[in-house]
């Protein structure tokens, strides 16, 4: 069995690096970082544990033998407890779309009631072509950001417009569902918030972004900033406090080098990914947990 170690956000090979194969045996990696191990069984589906001085301890699941194998490790600069308060504050893990989400900006502006509704009633504001464009924009800028380069653009991006009065449906599976809230603000301070769903393989399944109406027609200096902050909720992620980050709750910072950093680390793990670099069991095979879909939400 041989394989490489790199560092997750540099790329750099990494030596030094302790390789532990449940039932097989001890290596270390070389100046180069490549690593080989004999390996005299049928094979099979081995845990993998790596510590190294300059990176988190990782575990996870290797065929064994098999295919050459690139190991990353996640850097020990990294802040460990501001990801694990982005990533895997709701339940210990971490949750993150698998596939470029589909997004649908509703141009009329919908009526809030509660942010747990299903559905609101279109008022009769409208959205400009120009507000339409510029929050696509935005959304899309922060999109790539927000995913480490992994997803550039979404699946599908929609425009629709409801008739006023009618009943909008904003929780879609598949679908990132945006809209201007008139009220949102004076009811909860708000300026936005988001709900999201994730299935029982931690996947991120569905979400649903409001924005206060007012606030959208203000010309903020942070409306941006709001826009790519209700999208990191959208994509699975909360909020952080001891970082700065976009995902500050008070919206005020735009996307951070941290955040890209962070963001490209979460995109080289599976879902259900724990602290500190621990895979599920067995992240090979892929094992499914209970179905049904898990909701958060956070201005």
């Amino acid at each position: 069995m041989s394989g490489t170690v790199v560092d997750a956000l540099s790329d750099q090979r990494i030596g030094g690096v302790t390789i532990l194969i449940d039932g097989v045996g001890q290596t270390t990696s070389s100046s180069d970082g490549t690593f080989s191990i004999a390996v005299g069984n049928p094979d099979q589906i081995r845990s993998v544990r790596m510590t190294g001085a300059s990176a988190i301890e990782r575990v996870t699941r290797l065929r064994v033998p098999g295919a050459g194998a690139l190991l990353n490790l996640i850097p020990s600069a990294i802040d460990l407890a501001a990801f694990d308060q982005m990533f895997r504050a709701n339940d210990g893990v971490l949750h993150r779309w698998v596939s470029p989400p589909r997004i649908v900006i509703q141009r009329r502006a919908l009526q809030f009631t509660t942010t747990s509704e299903a559905q609101y009633r279109a008022t009769s504001a409208v959205m400009t072509d120009v507000e339409v464009s510029q929050v696509l924009s935005d959304l899309v800028g922060a999109l790539a950001s927000l995913t480490g380069g992994t997803f550039t653009g979404f699946a599908e991006q929609r425009v629709e417009m409801a008739a006023e009065g009618d009943m909008v449906t904003v929780i879609r599976p598949g679908w990132i569902v945006v809209a201007r809230y008139q009220g949102l603000t004076a009811a909860n301070a708000y300026w936005g918030y988001t709900r999201w769903a994730w299935n029982g393989a931690g996947e991120v399944q569905a979400a649903s972004v409001m924005f206060d109406y007012a606030f959208e027609a203000s010309a903020s200096p942070y409306t941006r900033s709001l826009h790519a902050h209700e999208l990191g909720h959208a994509l699975g992620y909360n909020h952080v406090t001891i970082q700065p980050s976009v995902m500050r709750i008070d919206a005020r910072l735009d996307v951070t080098e941290w955040d890209r950093d962070v963001s490209r680390v979460a995109f080289l793990r599976p879902p259900l990914n724990r602290s500190p670099d621990v895979d599920p069991d067995p992240y090979v095979v892929n094992v499914m947990r209970a179905r049904g879909l898990s909701w958060a939400s956070a201005p």
